[in-house]
């Protein structure tokens, strides 16, 4: 079957969408199927940029590019996305020279990428909602649109409660709750290292939404009472780190004990896994699953996190880690301080975090995706068989104008 998988967020940043796309479409392949990657490449943000030439050189082979990206301001982070009007015409000269058995959307109500692969494709189509919202000023601005995307999709997915709950509310209908999933066979070689003694791992990038401004006077109090302890941070640089906390002369970052790694590759950060004792994720909102939690369980370290009901979903409400208030320093403090001193509580935790990654591997996630391929593919048949264009009218009358 030839699957078109689209994510509106540029390839060469990494994030949780493309990675959750990255490894469903080898899973794909590896069952025999044809995926292509249609995404954006680049971006117009230098100075956010994270080029990610692996990623961009694996999937080469595979990958239909849809333009440059552009960084905006979204849900307390950085998108890159792509809002050029010329994406319409590229989406649809791909998706007619590609002819796709079924098109799978991530984020299908986001422009340009997404928003134009479902309104043009005459294909069966199936879409995933990744982001946690409270609410959405630019769903809420384009609401008839959204709504004709969503209800053009045969197959809509979540990727936890929280991922469907704004969605759901404005666009009643059936949401499939299928999780993102971890390379579990990959973190296994992190498990039962050695670790070293008093190490804190961060996996994240710089943005405001991801805690480290709560995590970092956290952690210098942590070292008020154990002067040992270290923490790494995965994901972004010191320089990033300054520029999105504002620290100047007026607000000075305590970098003692604390080295910060940037972009890691996927090895790298299972060897960094390896030496920590504990995780810690202390998000601030708009969590929808969590990630790195579920690849720090799957290398069996503790984890430590934000009591947001994403993250809550996959800690399996704090049986599978400790879960302290959001935007809570001392608490967050106390937390990791309990857990460096308490090896049982430890061994405790990297057991209930392996358990529940495995029900997280891509094995089982793939599994569930595939089904809901087969009842889109079953769906779409009976919608529009007869060859008629589906849902595609909208997105002709749209490619028109521009």
């Amino acid at each position: 079957m030839r699957i078109g998988l689209v994510t509106p967020y540029t390839w060469t940043v990494p994030g949780g969408v493309n990675q959750h796309v990255e490894h469903l479409a080898d899973e794909l392949e590896a069952r025999g199927h044809e995926p292509w990657i249609m995404a954006p490449v680049g971006s117009f943000t230098p100075s956010w940029r994270h080029p990610d030439g692996r990623r961009l050189t694996r999937a080469a082979g595979n990958l239909i590019p849809m333009g440059t990206a552009l960084a905006i301001p979204s849900n307390g982070s950085r998108a890159h996305i792509s809002l050029n009007p010329r994406v319409v015409w590229r989406m649809d000269r791909a998706l007619r020279r590609m002819q796709f058995d079924l098109l799978h959307v991530h984020e299908p109500c986001t422009p340009m990428v997404s928003a134009a692969a479902v309104l043009l494709t005459t294909s069966p189509v199936v879409g995933t909602f990744h982001a946690a919202l409270a609410a959405s000023r630019a769903y809420a601005t384009v609401a008839g649109t959204c709504r004709q995307l969503v209800e053009r999709l045969d197959v809509r997915i979540a990727v936890s409660d929280a991922a469907q709950t704004y969605p759901g509310r404005l666009f009643p209908g059936e949401f499939r709750i299928v999780p993102n999933g971890v390379d579990v066979e990959a973190y296994a070689r992190a498990v039962g290292k050695a670790r070293v003694e008093g190490r804190i791992c961060f996996i994240g990038r710089a943005d405001r939404r991801k805690g480290l401004g709560v995590l970092l006077p956290a952690f210098a109090e942590l070292r008020r009472r154990r002067p040992h302890v270290t923490l790494t941070i995965i994901g972004a640089t010191r320089r990033q780190i300054l520029e999105q906390l504002h620290a100047g002369p007026s607000r000075q970052i305590d970098f003692a004990g604390i080295e910060t790694m940037g972009w890691v590759t996927d090895d790298e950060k299972i060897d960094l896994l390896a030496q920590a004792q504990v995780v810690c994720a202390p998000s601030l909102a708009a969590e929808s699953f969590g990630v790195v939690l579920a690849e720090a369980m799957a290398a069996g370290v503790p984890v430590v996190a934000s009591d947001l009901p994403g993250y809550r979903s996959v800690l399996r409400n704090g049986k599978a880690g400790r879960l302290v208030p959001p935007n809570d320093g001392p608490r967050l403090a106390d937390a990791l301080d309990d857990v460096l001193r308490d090896p049982q509580e430890r061994a405790r935790m990297a057991e209930a975090g392996l358990a529940a990654a495995r029900q997280l591997s891509w094995t089982h996630v793939t599994k569930h995706i595939l089904a809901a391929y087969e009842d889109a593919l079953e769906a779409g048949a009976k919608s529009y068989g007869d060859g008629s264009p589906g849902g595609a009218w909208l997105g002709r009358a749209i490619l028109s104008v521009v």
